[in-house]
């Protein structure tokens, strides 16, 4: 891909190193990126098949939200980057990447230190070792609760003060549990619509999407203090269980041994179900349809949707 001008920063760190990058500002209106489709990439292997070249050609997709890695508790150090990405393909020419850090909770328990600069120090180093250009936002993942809120708002105002220094932006997901509690100090949010349900239980709500799970929390959307995306699946589980009891996810294991009480359960996104939950949600924030994200790029998931089954989704 075409290389831009980077003004490069050094910053002192220790395994965090790297260098920050300024980046020009996104002028769109309200704080959200300017419209258009996007995706999640959410692998810890960059690699596009033919497959997933043509989908992004053919559905437009012009931003894909890319984890770079997680940061969790890993012994006394305290937290730290685990999964992180390895780049093995350049990115599509024309496509937008938006660095996104998914933050376990438990790292909030404690004090957050200078855990600000060390991500957004990581990211960058990340980026400019990677020729990824024109970066304009960090998005930041997490599911935060009333008890780590304090301190991860903290840590989201740190960033964001040190991203402003250099004309960037910081978005967060937004979980619809987290409609009922004060917006975080971000530039703007992506709501995710899905994982509506725990799927440690056997029910028929599927845990993926079911409107029934979602409509509870729609009374909070209208009055959300912080400009909106917003994000629709289109994974699948496997599950298997021990009678009623839940026993793990099944990733791609040929065959499974199963007692005679066991269950395998299979769930997948359903268009209708998306496209259902688009409207309830549209009907409430007529921003929420400005940008709509996908989760996640991968050739098993977006070959069960037709052409016009994506068309309804992207509808603005």
């Amino acid at each position: 891909m075409k290389h831009v001008f980077l003004a490069l920063f050094c910053v002192v760190g220790a395994w965090w190193g790297g260098m920050l990058i300024g980046c020009q500002p996104n002028s769109a209106p309200d704080n959200l990126p300017a419209e258009g489709n996007a995706m999640y990439y959410w692998r810890t292997s960059l690699r596009f098949d033919s497959t997933e070249r043509a989908f992004m050609r053919q559905q437009n997709i012009r931003r894909l939200y890319v984890k770079f890695f997680d940061v969790a508790v890993e012994g006394p150090q305290g937290p730290v980057p685990v999964a992180t990405l390895k780049f093995n393909d350049p990115v599509p020419e024309g496509v937008e990447v938006v660095p996104t850090v998914f933050i376990v909770e438990n790292c909030l328990r404690d004090t957050i230190g200078h855990l600000a600069e060390k991500i957004v120090t990581r990211v960058m180093k990340m980026c400019a070792t990677n020729d990824i250009g024109a970066v304009r936002e960090l998005q930041v993942d997490c599911d935060w609760t009333l008890r780590s809120r304090e301190k991860y708002f903290a840590l989201l105002s740190d960033m964001r003060r040190l991203l402003k220094e250099h004309g960037m932006k910081l978005s967060a997901t937004i979980r619809l549990h987290q409609l009922s509690q004060p917006a975080p100090p971000v530039d703007y949010g992506a709501l995710m619509v899905y994982n509506t349900a725990d799927p440690r239980r056997l029910t028929d709500h599927n845990p993926i999407l079911d409107i029934r799970d979602v409509e509870p929390y729609m009374k909070h959307l209208k009055g959300y203090k912080l400009p909106l995306a917003t994000a629709y699946p289109l994974f699948s589980w496997q599950l298997l269980f021990n009678g009623t009891a839940f026993n793990r996810f099944l990733y791609g294991e040929r065959p499974v041994l199963k007692l005679t009480t066991d269950t395998i359960v299979s769930w997948h996104s359903e268009v209708e179900q998306i496209l259902r939950a688009k409207s309830v949600v549209e009907k409430r924030r007529a921003d929420a349809s400005h940008l709509i994200i996908l989760y996640h790029l991968d050739k098993q998931f977006i070959s069960n949707y037709t052409n016009e089954d994506y068309e309804k989704i992207f509808s603005r």
